[in-house]
């Protein structure tokens, strides 16, 4: 071979390293494209995740607060009425026309709105026109 084949060979050569070698870069380009845009799209994933963890938190403890509030609004309504059946028990202990009433029958119109459970949401007990208010130990009066 004589020196000219020998440098088209290699001028050949060159030639083809050089289109391989841009085929080669435009594939990595084109997969750091597209790896650029997965990297984006979880992202954007891992940013609504996050906002949704942070709402869900906030409502976590807002519903912690309100139920906090809420506990507290039941133990003073517990203890007003511990209060008021402490109350009655001594108005009826000391005084007999408290006593008279309390065990007295109920009003016509105090039955009828304790016998319907569709003014009262259906759980309303039965009561009779004869049955007063007892003491919470003494079920058995009547």
């Amino acid at each position: 071979m004589n020196a000219i084949a020998v440098r088209l060979i290699a001028i050949a050569l060159a030639a083809l390293a050089a289109v391989v070698a841009r085929q080669y870069v435009s594939a990595l380009r084109a997969e750091l494209a597209t790896a650029q845009e997965t990297a984006r799209t979880e992202h954007e994933t891992v940013g609504r995740r996050d906002a949704t963890i942070a709402d869900l938190q906030k409502r976590q403890r807002d519903d912690a607060l309100a139920l906090a509030q809420l506990e507290r609004t039941r133990q003073g309504i517990a203890a007003d009425l511990a209060a008021r059946k402490s109350e009655l028990e001594t108005l009826k202990r000391e005084s007999e026309t408290v006593r008279a009433w309390a065990d007295g029958a109920l009003p016509d119109d105090v039955v009828r709105l304790y016998a319907s459970p569709a003014l009262l949401g259906g759980t309303a007990q039965s009561m009779r026109a004869r049955d007063g208010l007892h003491d919470a130990g003494n079920v058995t009066a009547n």
